[in-house]
């Protein structure tokens, strides 16, 4: 019997991570996968199950390394509101980037099937994690009175996730980061009070 191949399993995740954000699922074969790795799909089957488990691994992956990022930006510097706006000028940025491959958890639920609830549940409970992180700096705005009296928290942190996915699948058209930009102002300005 055989001894077990050694190898760096978040190297491996890492590279599942960076193929699968740049195919896709269903143009990332085992193949694909085997050559990033460097390990034979019976290591990989053995390691992590099959090709939609390593998606998975993947999404859950690329979500707790974004979720850290994003809510570092919430909770900087700056004025509830300032940071809100810092949050989507991160999220510009990102998506105007020559190399940007758009976000993983949008470009997964643009290829997923209507019917792959699993899939959309997950990436709908990591948006969720993500809005309920805003509905907290919007809580502050409206206690600091910079939020719009007329805005409800919970309401407008649905609204900017909602804007949030806009700007992602907007930013897959490689528009002038200048025009993003302008509606990332725009939408900030309906936020304060006038």
């Amino acid at each position: 019997m055989g001894r077990p191949i050694e190898f760096d399993q978040q190297k491996v995740i890492d590279d599942i991570v960076k193929l699968f954000w740049e195919r896709g699922y269903e143009a990332t074969s085992m193949k694909n996968i085997s050559d990033a790795t460097g390990l034979q799909p019976g290591s990989l089957y053995a390691a992590f199950g099959s090709k939609r488990s390593l998606f998975l691994t993947a999404i859950d992956t690329y979500f707790e390394e974004s979720i850290e990022s994003l809510k570092a930006v919430l909770e900087g510097d700056g004025s509830p509101l300032q940071r809100v706006r810092e949050l989507f000028m991160y999220i510009v940025g990102d998506s105007c980037h020559k190399d940007s491959h758009g976000c993983m958890l949008v470009n997964a639920l643009l290829e997923t099937p209507a019917d792959d609830e699993e899939l959309r549940s997950r990436i709908a409970k990591m948006f969720r994690q993500l809005e309920r992180a805003i509905k907290k700096v919007l809580i502050e705005a409206a206690a600091s009175g910079e939020l719009d009296p007329e805005k409800d928290p919970a309401i407008q942190a649905k609204l900017l996730i909602n804007n949030i996915y806009g700007l992602r699948v907007y930013g897959k058209l490689q528009p002038k980061a200048s025009d993003m930009k302008k509606m990332v102002e725009d939408l900030m300005a309906s936020l304060k009070l006038s």
